[in-house]
């Protein structure tokens, strides 16, 4: 990779991104970049709804394992207890697919009571599941409390027994709701350093160390697209965004603030980000893929025009 790509993306972030909190950039399974902004790496960073993409690699593990025996069994399947006779009847038709997609038609938000999951079930079903893409905590959040029901672990023992631990990852906080489950949805933290781990697991299809963490067959249909999304501009898959980079297949876990792990397969490359961005702020988080670390790779690209040429040079002679 040419390295005076780096030195432009670090006078980038200094000059124009105060919101970014450190990148890694992992290839061929070297770390070859990792700068820290108003951070260190053994800072915790809570990653919001990058817990989803790690939701997605329990249920993979589970699935093998045959706790869940398919993705098309009902989700009222495992909490018979709430439902009642005034339960929106369409709420029986909810498959753990549907979660997986969010297309369950439930609500993009919840207003949790006591019980998390009950008053998730109490929901209402806005569009009929399977049809229309609808981003939703809850959804999330109720494959957590199936993780728990059917391993009869928390989703934290259960990673931290068939994921964490396997990658050197020390047991990381993971909030819970009144229940004791893990949320869903987000509340993990962990350290830039473990979170490029997570995307090097993927990049080489669930393999770590010679033994197969995640099933290949789930990471293949869990990062392509099932469903068409409406925000972030890209596709979704199983709880991970579907993209395209430079034409380059590419896949992302993605959170609030700006953590990423993004991975583009073919170049072998996995990309990791934390910060403190607005939500209009993230897409200056991706663009660094498609503008610095790319052109660091393919000299060829579009991107790397005249003026980032010029640019090039300028740090070449300082």
């Amino acid at each position: 990779m040419d390295s005076a790509h780096f030195y432009l993306l670090r006078e980038h972030i200094e000059e124009n991104l105060p919101h970014m909190w450190s990148v890694l950039v992992i290839r061929h399974g070297y770390l070859i970049f990792e700068e820290y902004y108003q951070a260190t790496p053994n800072d915790y960073q809570e990653i919001a709804s990058t817990t989803k993409s790690i939701i997605s690699a329990l249920i993979g593990v589970a699935l093998q394992g045959g706790y869940i025996k398919s993705l098309d069994q009902k989700v009222v399947d495992f909490y018979p207890e709430y439902i009642i006779s005034n339960t929106d009847p369409t709420i029986s038709e909810v498959t753990l697919e549907h979660l997986l997609t969010m297309t369950s038609g439930l609500e993009r938000e919840t207003n949790y009571g006591d019980d998390w999951i009950k008053s998730t079930l109490e929901q209402s079903i806005s569009d009929t599941p399977g049809k229309v893409f609808h981003y939703s905590d809850s959804a999330a959040h109720l494959l957590s409390g199936i993780l728990t029901r059917t391993t009869h672990m928390t989703a934290l023992e259960f990673g931290n027994q068939y994921l964490f631990q396997p990658l050197g990852i020390p047991a990381p906080p993971w909030e819970t709701d009144p229940q004791g489950n893990n949320v869903g949805s987000d509340g993990l933290s962990l350290r830039p350093r473990e979170m490029a781990k997570i995307g090097y697991l993927y990049l080489n299809q669930g393999l770590w160390d010679g033994k197969q963490l995640v099933p290949a067959e789930w990471i293949q249909v869990s990062t392509q697209k099932h469903t068409e999304a409406d925000i972030l501009n890209d596709d979704y898959g199983y709880l991970w965004w579907v993209s395209t980079v430079e034409g380059h297949a590419a896949y992302y876990a993605a959170g609030a603030g700006g953590q990423f792990i993004y991975v583009v397969p073919d170049s072998d490359l996995v990309v990791v980000m934390t910060g403190n961005a607005t939500f209009p702020e993230l897409t200056q988080h991706l663009d660094i893929v498609k503008l610095f670390i790319l052109p660091a790779i393919l000299e060829r690209s579009s991107l790397f025009n005249g003026h980032l040429k010029d640019r090039v040079q300028r740090v070449e002679q300082k």
